[in-house]
């Protein structure tokens, strides 16, 4: 057994007991929505069970090494903090354009130009979507 196969073993098993989870959700009664509760959870555990069998599968191209940016992990997890403590005051829009631009900065991208045009526009997509097509209201803040 290749190393980190039993890591792969071990996340498979959780992915199937998280998606049999998902699948356990249900609509309540008298309750109609196109998109059910638990439409992201099973989405979620199938894309996870995919992704487990495709590494567990593929065939063994000889030890890896792995590097882990701890740097990188803990400055993206604080301007995740920032960003949900911004998305009230200063809404979705404001808040969401810096965070995806630094989060890409954070990845490794070095155009700042071609990250804010980007981030423009998963901005405006993601806020077309749930805003105009799901009607679910997000954080005005100061556009509000």
């Amino acid at each position: 057994m290749r190393p980190g196969r039993g890591l792969t073993v071990t996340l498979f098993v959780v992915s199937v007991v998280y998606l049999l989870g998902a699948l356990r959700i249900s609509t309540p009664e008298g309750q109609y929505a196109a998109v059910g509760p638990g439409a992201f959870p099973l989405a979620i555990g199938l894309g996870l069970v995919c992704c487990l069998l495709w590494m567990g599968l593929r065939p063994d191209r000889g030890p890896r090494v792995v590097v882990v940016d701890w740097r990188a992990g803990v400055l993206s997890a604080a301007v995740f903090l920032i960003y949900l403590i911004l998305l009230d005051v200063v809404g979705y829009l404001a808040a969401t354009v810096p965070f995806v631009t630094i989060e890409s900065r954070l990845l490794g991208s070095r155009a700042w130009r071609r990250d804010l045009i980007v981030s423009v526009a998963i901005t405006a997509s993601v806020y077309a979507l749930f805003q105009l097509v799901l009607g679910f209201r997000l954080p005005p803040g100061l556009f509000g």
